[in-house]
């Protein structure tokens, strides 16, 4: 029955068939719009200032969203199976401190880094535990511990960044360095972190179970799936990459801000519904994500290029998850006036 209920799921996610050439590219290459806005965005900031498509800048923008794409990843799956994390950039503040007092604390980078990659996924596992166990939405459990962990990433670190910690490792050449010269270590983590992210996504059970959960949780139940421990399972997925996201900021910076991770969850949100997915759950995918984070990066680092001040640059990332997710209800709408006829 489960494999009838991917099936069914399957069926619902994929586009459909029209007429006319564009409407298969659409049906075939549901990314497509995505790929042309990239392209045109390209194509203006390019006409506006030439230095925007320079090869030093195209790495900048890579090695700028790569801390986020981190989380635009793991945000898609906890979309498609239907919650919302709203703690993800406190969880990220809260890692940084942790592997900042470890490293100090002469644990070595190494045992630091595993302990801050084991304590995102508690965090983010007790995000779901707690919306299991309370029977409570999860965008409400995690807007508590939004406050909650960015308190303690405070009280830790006495609000101060924390340094002094050695940096003369492979950790920091990760942020600081780029092979060849050219492309940055940080955006080739990212790049791995996201093939395997969208292998388990697409041909794994339990990724076939977050789409099934996502498009009918009471049918997703009734077909067998668990799912409490799935939201639980993506939830934890979530918190590990917030760590791994504390790493890569940590990396670049020197330094481990509570500050850190501020507004990150509005940015990985807006990334994945521009990128495809519906807040309703049930669709999306890693490549839309990632070029719902790009075409960010792209406008805030074009708008800097051009010399627009760095307070409106606050606008438009407002303004750019509004337009998010007023896209996503009208595509969301038109879904389902198309079902009904």
């Amino acid at each position: 029955m489960a494999g009838e209920l991917d099936g069914r799921v399957g069926a619902q996610i994929a586009p459909q068939e029209a007429p006319g050439s564009v409407r298969r590219l659409f049906a075939g290459f549901p990314e497509a719009g995505m790929v042309v806005a990239v392209l045109v965005t390209a194509i203006v900031f390019t006409a506006l200032d030439p230095r925007f498509m320079s090869v030093r800048n195209v790495a900048n923008i890579a090695s700028q969203i790569s801390f986020l794409a981190v989380l635009a990843v793991s945000m898609t799956y906890v979309i498609i199976c239907g919650e919302i994390d709203l703690s993800i950039g406190s969880i990220v503040g809260l890692c940084g401190v942790v592997f900042g007092l470890l490293a100090r604390a002469d644990w070595g980078v190494p045992v630091a880094m595993v302990l801050t990659l084991g304590a995102g996924v508690a965090m983010g596992a007790l995000n779901g535990i707690l919306s299991v166990l309370l029977r409570v939405p999860t965008i409400i459990i995690t807007l508590g511990m939004l406050n909650a962990y960015r308190g303690a990433a405070y009280y830790f670190s006495d609000g101060y960044p924390i340094s002094g910690f050695a940096k003369q490792s492979v950790f920091f050449d990760i942020g600081q360095q780029r092979l060849w010269g050219v492309v940055p270590y940080n955006a080739i983590i990212l790049v791995v972190f996201a093939v395997g992210a969208a292998f388990v996504l697409r041909r794994t059970v339990f990724g076939h179970r977050l789409y099934a959960m996502g498009s009918n949780l009471r049918a997703a139940r009734l077909a067998g799936i668990d799912t409490d421990r799935i939201k639980v399972q993506a939830l934890a997925f979530n918190g590990f990459a917030a760590a791994l996201a504390a790493l890569l900021t940590t990396s670049q910076t020197g330094t481990a801000d509570p500050n850190v991770g501020i507004g990150y969850e509005l940015d990985a949100i807006a990334a994945v519904i521009i990128g495809g997915a519906q807040l309703s759950g049930g669709s999306g995918t890693i490549l839309g994500s990632l070029l719902g984070m790009l075409l960010i990066g792209m406008i805030r680092n074009g708008l800097v290029i051009v010399g627009v001040s760095i307070y409106l640059l606050i606008v438009v990332s407002g303004l750019i998850v509004i337009a998010a997710v007023a896209v996503n209800l009208l595509v969301d709408r038109r879904r389902r006036l198309e079902d009904r006829g």
